[in-house]
Order: C-alpha cells, then sequence, then structure tokens
C-alpha cells in the first residue's frame, strides 16, 4: 500500500516478538507530499517468545519502498531488545528503497538494548538512518541518533543516510552514533555505504565510542568513493580503546575530480593497530583534503596516522592538518607510532598541505637509535613534480625520527619550509632532512625557543661530520638532537627565544 497526494500517516505504536516486517506508514511508497507519522516500532524478542527458532526482522519507520517527489519521512523511533535466539534484524528510519526528488528523512532514533553476549553467534544487526537505496536529485537525510550504548557486545553496520550511493544535490544528515560493548565490531558510514557524486553534500556526523577490544571501521562520510564536486561533512569521532581501529574521515575510496573532504576531528587509541586517514584511501584529479585534527593514542602496537590520503596524485592538494600522538592508554606501554601529514606516497603534481606533527610523550624512551615516532612532514615517497608544504614537527619526550618532507624524493620533487620543534626532554631524537636553501628540501628552522636558547653560542652542536653530514645538538644531558643537513649549522638556521632586553621593552 502507498501514501500518495498530500496523505498523513498516524502516530503508530507497533509491537513483535518474532520474524516478519514493521510498517510504520506504508508497505509500499511514499510519494507527492504525504508526510509519515511519528511511529514507534518495537521488537522484544526472547528465547521462549520465539521458541529458538531464527528470526528474521525489519522494520520501516516510513516505507518499505521508495520516498519521492515531495514526501516528509515522520520523527520515529525503532527499538530492539532482549535478543536470544540466532537472529538477522534490519532497521530503515524512513525507507527500504531509495530517496528522490526533494523528499526528505525523518529525524530518527535507533535503540538497541541487549545484555546477552552477541559476538560469538556473529548475528547481523544493520541500521539505515533514512534509506536502504540510493539518495538523488534534491533529497534530504534527516538528523538520526543511533544509541547502541546499553548493550554488551554486537556486529553492527550503520550507515547514517543511505546504503548506497548519494547522487546529484542530495545532502545527508547530522547524524550522532553512540557504541559501546566489550567485545564490539562495528562498521559506521557516516553517510553513504556507496559513492558520493554530482554535488553531493555530507553531514556533520558524531561517533562517540566507549567500547573496546573489539574492530572498528568508521567512514566519515561514503564507503566508496567521492566524485565530482561532492563534499565531505566535518565528522567528529570520539574513541575507547580498540583492539583494531580504521578510520577514514571521509571516503574509504577514491577522492577525486573536485570532491573537498571535511574538516574531521578523531581522538582515539589502540591496544593493537590504529589506521587513520583523514580524507581517503586515494586522492587525484583536483581533490582537495579536509583540515583535520587527529590525536591518535597507542598502547602496545603500531599505528599509522595520515592527513589526507595514503597515495595522492594528479593535482590533489592536502589539507592543513594537525596530528599528533596522544599519550599511552597505559603507563607500561611500549607501541609505536608514524604520523604522516599528507599521503604516504605523493606523484604527479599532488601538493601537500601546511602540517603540524607532534611526537609521542612517553615515560620511558626507546634506547638511543630506535624511535617511539616517526614523523613525515609530507610524504614518506615525493616523486615527479610533487611539492611539499610548510610544516611544523614538534618533539615529544619519546625519541623522535623527524623528516620535514619525505624519505625517498624522486623526479622534480621539491620540499617546502618545514620547522623542527624542540621543548624541554626531548630524548634522543633524528632530523633526517634539514634543507638549508642549497638543494630540493627547501629552508628549513629548527625552533629551540620553548629551550629558553637565545643566541647561536649558547647552543652545544659537535663538529660537522662532511661524509655523514651529521652533526648533534646537546640540549642537556640525555636529550640530544642528531641533524643531517647540507653543511654545518648556522645561526640563520635556528629560531631562538627572544633576549630577556627584548621582552622588557
Amino acid at each position: 500500500m502507498d501514501l500518495l497526494d498530500r496523505a498523513v500517516g498516524g502516530n503508530d505504536t507497533l509491537l513483535t516478538s518474532g520474524s516478519g516486517s514493521l510498517f510504520g506508514d506504508a508497505g509500499g511508497n511514499i510519494s507527492d507530499h504525504a508526510r509519515g507519522g511519528n511511529d514507534t516500532l518495537t521488537a522484544q524478542i526472547t528465547e521462549q517468545s520465539s521458541s529458538f527458532d531464527p528470526v528474521d526482522l525489519s522494520m520501516y519507520g516510513d516505507a518499505g519502498g521508495s520516498m519521492s517527489d515531495f514526501a516528509i519521512g515522520g520523527n520515529d523511533t525503532l527499538r530492539i531488545s532482549d535478543l536470544g535466539p540466532p537472529f538477522k534484524v534490519s532497521m530503515f528510519g524512513d525507507a527500504g528503497g531509495d530517496m528522490s526528488g526533494h523528499a526528505a528523512g525523518g529525524n530518527d532514533s535507533f535503540l538497541f538494548a541487549n545484555s546477552r553476549p552477541l559476538a560469538e553467534a556473529h548475528q547481523p544487526v544493520v541500521m539505515y538512518g533514512d534509506a536502504g537505496g540510493n539518495m538523488l536529485d534534491r533529497a534530504t537525510g534527516g538528523n538520526d541518533t543511533f544509541d547502541l550504548s546499553r548493550h554488551h557486545d554486537g556486529n553492527f553496520t550503520l550507515y547514517g543516510d543511505v546504503g548506497k550511493d548519494m547522487l546529484g544535490s542530495a545532502v545527508g544528515g547530522d547524524d550522532k552514533f553512540m557504541v559501546s560493548g566489550a567485545q564490539n565490531n562495528s562498521v559506521i558510514y557516516g553517510d553513504a555505504g556507496g559513492n558520493m557524486s554530482g554535488h553531493a553534500i555530507a553531514g556533520n556526523d558524531t561517533v562517540i565510542d566507549s567500547g573496546g577490544q573489539g574492530d572498528f571501521t568508521f567512514y566519515g562520510d561514503a564507503g566508496g568513493s567521492l566524485s565530482g564536486y561532492a563534499r565531505g561533512g566535518n565528522d567528529s569521532f570520539h574513541a575507547g580503546t580498540e583492539t583494531h581501529l580504521i578510520f577514514y574521515g571521509d571516503s574509504g575510496g577514491n577522492l577525486g575530480d573536485h570532491a573537498v573532504g571535511g574538516d574531521d576531528t578523531f581522538n582515539g587509541a589502540a591496544d593493537g593497530t590504529a589506521l587513520v586517514y583523514g580524507d581517503a584511501l586515494t586522492m587525484s584529479g583536483k581533490a582537495r583534503g579536509g583540515d583535520d585534527t587527529l590525536n591518535i593514542g597507542q598502547s602496545g602496537g603500531s599505528s599509522l596516522g595520515v592527513g589526507d590520503a595514503q597515495y595522492m596524485s594528479g593535482n590533489a592538494k592536502g589539507g592543513d592538518d594537525v596530528l599528533a600522538a596522544a599519550p599511552p592508554t597505559f603507563a607500561q606501554a611500549h607501541g609505536t607510532i608514524m604520523l604522516i601529514g599528507d599521503g604516504q606516497t605523493m606523484s604527479d603534481k599532488a601538493h601537500g598541505g601546511c602540517d603540524i606533527l607532534t611526537g609521542l610523550d612517553v615515560t620511558a624512551p626507546q634506547p638511543i637509535g630506535t624511535f617511539n615516532s616517526t614523523l613525515f612532514g609530507d610524504a614518506q615517497t615525493m616523486a615527479d613534480n610533487t611539492r611539499g608544504g610548510n610544516d611544523k614537527l614538534v618533539s615529544g619526550t619519546g625519541n623522535d625520527d623527524m623528516w620535514g618532507d619525505a624519505q625517498v624524493m624522486l623526479g622534480f620533487a621539491k620540499g617546502g619550509n618545514d620547522a623542527f620543534v624542540f621543548n624541554v626532554n626531548n630524548s634522543h631524537d633524528k632530523v633526517e632532512d634539514f634543507g638549508q636553501g642549497f638543494s630540493n628540501l627547501g629552508t628549513d628552522h629548527i625552533d629551540v625557543s620553548a629551550l629558553g636558547i637565545e643566541n647561536f653560542s649558547d647552543l652545544n652542536i659537535s663538529a660537522f661530520d662532511p661524509t655523514t653530514h651529521e652533526s648533534t645538538i646537546t640540549f642537556s644531558p640525555g636529550n640530544e638532537a642528531v641533524v643531517h643537513s647540507e653543511e654545518a649549522l648556522r645561526p640563520q638556521d635556528f629560531i631562538f627565544a627572544p633576549h630577556q632586553y627584548d621582552l622588557s621593552t
């Protein structure tokens, strides 16, 4: 049955205890100027009510089919609790199919509360904030809330807006995801499970994860690619301590054409591994990365934080990102972290942003010659006609291996004008590519202003070795930096603290 013309659905309350489908308003489509009601759909399934038979349940806040024209979804609540037997549950905030025309999704709420362990049975729970299909034309997603903070554990796939693609001038909603659980395995798509193209705009989504010891993958906007003039949202992710964590600020695929990534924020940690990409897996065309803030914790494994993408090509440009190695979760932690300002590999005419990278603070640094943090201002490899940004690399209390531009420079690649910043208790650091304006490394500076050093004569610098091109700056016992430079260090290579006379006048 369809809801047509200017029909308005009622505010219904529906309850089930077994398999089947619940429709808040229409089993078919909603079109024209029809409006869905504000419905409450509840599934309460126990071992007794289901007789141990597998449960296959679908819940639709408004329509089992599609929404089109000027249709508007209601503000629905979809709730499920007390799952006992094997099950499969799919929940659609508005429609099971597509949203097109000027259709608008409601502001729906999804609640999953369960005290039973689900992960061992690997039972799937899938939630779609708006529609299971595509969102196209000028359709708009609602501002949906997913509350999974009151369950033991489980395997969840959550779509903030649609399960497939966002096309045309579709706009995603500002969705919120709250997740917990000791063995939580979750995949979250802030807007679309597929691609975003045309002039589609993603919503500003928020994830709060208070779980741990699970696997978590988050796509800030789309699981696929962003192309055309699509724009990513400004997404925020706050994680617990997961075993394995993967984060894509915008796209799990390619950010291409004229697409622009959002200004995303990541705060999280990992007991095992964390892979954090501020924008996408790859960037090409004239795509632009967002200005992302990534604070990445590490307890015992190895983490990688990349400001923009694993691979940047074409005329892609990285955002002005801030990446920091957050303090370890546990005092005895011995994990390592690598931070890259733009992309692991940059080619063609890709251009790096002006990034800030801060190394790891630890209570017990690694032995001399081994490193807690490795920092690359732009990339591990720069090739062709790529250009590095003007980056700032800040030493932590652990041992930091610092590259202002890239470890490998090929072709006509050129680095930026970078700054290496040192504070007290910097431990045993190394600056690998200090540029002094004589090559393709740019004109870099060593910032010792935080140490109160006012003059070149106040520095303790060993003799320059013309074979290794290295010298050592000793700041205090146990705290030094080995600098690989083009020639012996000079006064103009440093940023000093203001003279006391200057401060008093």
